[in-house]
């Protein structure tokens, strides 16, 4: 033992990667060995992997640990020197609430196993410990500890991307979003967002859910790209004690868990067809039916899909059934990408740079006019979710508080840095505004009539292209092409 808090356990550590770490806090070595054994012995093969375990003879070592490293379960005896098992369950609470702490203690102290249970504690242990009896707690408390984190960090993204990014724009495409928003917060019919990656359909999704009356009441984020297809079915609608190998315990699904509030199912075109059914079977019925179970549950809640495929060709092509899809389509929210409403551009990088500047504690930084006008030629197939990050890198990486041309541009992909620097080199010659005004007229000039041909001189069509105001765009048209152009067809 080389100090008097820690029990020394690394030649007992496996090398194999390290999915699950498991505390023990126990200042009674012959409880330690005890426990030890019955974890050696319990069924932790289902957790995936290799698991190692760490050893505390107190309540403040097992607290130092826990802020110099993550950590998957805590198991404590009650029963500490100087800080008990209590008070150790109340500020474990305060670092992380979603860790499930399991608790220890002999038959004639229950009430205190009970009592921290109400401040946070998951279950609680009967000494002598059974390996079988531990094994079942330790699964569940894993897994609805796994659900619990999961939840916890799509709330933290969403709470991020709503203030950093928030829903702000001045283009009539953004007017029509906040109009949509609006309305499908008043009722409680499904809704379908449509749009590129990174477009800022998971945040349209949250600020439907932040308006709407069910606000207080969970927003569950299921994301159906990132879910192996055999978890699929078990993570959206759960599964009975025996449904399956490691199934030990009930575990109730994502979707009932949201009950009373918000599903937003992401990416719903990768949802495999025989899930499909069963989802459209929870919309149409509101009930869920846990996977190995005989019994269904009535569940009530609004379901927000989202995804960036065509789901109108899916059907088409039969990988996406036609009623689910007419089910989910109630309300549609289409998001143009940034590159149709540049007006916006400007708009949104401002905001980046004060939430960012602020958070990076530099909340002078300004971009000048240069800067802004290379951010709106910029094309952004990533859209507002590489916008960001440029924003994000520009705070960090800029010399001094005003952000220039030269800066964003050396943070674009070379080619597109290349594409929106002046051809001309006798600008060079020039005064900077002269040079400006005359780079900015050429663009100009070149893109009304790029635009205008790509949409066969329709103006409305033209002007919609390019996410500006029918009348603007008339007038940029007066102004650098000395017509009001083709009449619409």
């Amino acid at each position: 033992m080389t100090n008097p808090g820690v029990l020394d356990l690394s030649a007992m550590k496996k090398r194999a990667k390290v999915q699950f770490t498991i505390l023990i806090v126990e200042d009674n070595p012959t409880d330690v060995e005890l426990m030890l054994h019955a974890l050696e012995e319990a069924d932790l093969k289902p957790l995936g992997g290799e698991f190692e375990m760490e050893v505390r003879a107190t309540a403040e070592g097992a607290l130092a640990l826990l802020k110099e490293r993550p950590v998957d379960l805590v198991l404590t005896d009650m029963m500490l020197p100087a800080m008990d098992g209590l008070d150790l369950v109340s500020r474990i609470q305060t670092i992380d609430p979603n860790l499930p702490v399991l608790v220890v203690t002999r038959m004639n102290a229950v009430s205190m196993a009970v009592d921290a249970m109400r401040r946070g504690a998951f279950d609680y242990v009967l000494k002598p410990v059974n390996a079988k009896d531990l094994g079942m707690r330790l699964h569940r408390a894993i897994r609805i500890s796994e659900i619990l984190r999961r939840h916890a960090v799509y709330e933290q993204q969403d709470r991020q991307q709503v203030e950093a990014n928030s829903l702000v724009g001045v283009s009539a495409s953004f007017d029509r979003i906040m109009q949509h928003i609006q309305e499908a917060a008043r009722v409680h019919s499904t809704v379908l967002i449509t749009g590129e990656t990174g477009t800022g359909k998971g945040m349209i999704a949250r600020a439907i859910h932040q308006q709407s009356p069910e606000r207080d009441r969970p927003f569950q984020v299921i994301d159906c790209t990132t879910v192996p297809e055999g978890m699929m079915e078990s993570e959206l609608f759960g599964h009975v004690r025996g449904a399956f190998t490691g199934a030990i315990a009930d575990k109730p699904g994502l979707i009932e868990l949201a009950n009373g509030g918000s599903v937003f199912l992401d990416e719903i075109g990768e949802l495999p067809l025989l899930l499909q059914a069963k989802l459209l079977r929870v919309l149409e019925d509101n009930e869920v039916r846990p996977v190995g179970g005989t019994r269904v549950r009535r569940v009530d809640m609004r379901f927000i899909a989202a995804t960036n495929k065509d789901l109108e060709e899916s059907v088409r092509a039969g990988t996406f059934r036609r009623d689910l899809y007419y089910r989910l389509a109630v309300l549609s929210i289409p998001v143009p990408p940034l590159c149709h409403r540049r007006e916006d551009i400007p708009v949104i990088a401002r905001h980046l740079l004060l939430r960012l500047g602020r958070e990076m504690g530099r909340s002078h930084y300004h971009f000048d006019e240069a800067a802004l006008e290379v951010l709106s030629s910029y094309a952004w197939p990533g859209n507002g979710r590489e916008l960001r990050n440029l924003v994000e890198r520009v705070v960090m990486l800029a010399p001094t508080d005003t952000i220039t041309a030269q800066d964003v541009r050396a943070l674009l992909p070379r080619e597109a840095a290349k594409d929106l620097t002046p051809h001309d080199p006798n600008l060079c010659a020039l005064p900077y505004a002269e040079a400006k005004e005359r780079a900015i007229e050429e663009f100009t000039t070149t893109y009304l009539r790029t635009k205008l041909a790509q949409c066969d001189g329709v103006i409305t069509k033209a002007a919609e292209s390019s996410g500006i105001p029918r009348q603007h765009f008339s007038l940029l048209m007066k102004r650098f092409l000395g017509s009001s152009g083709s009449e619409d067809i």
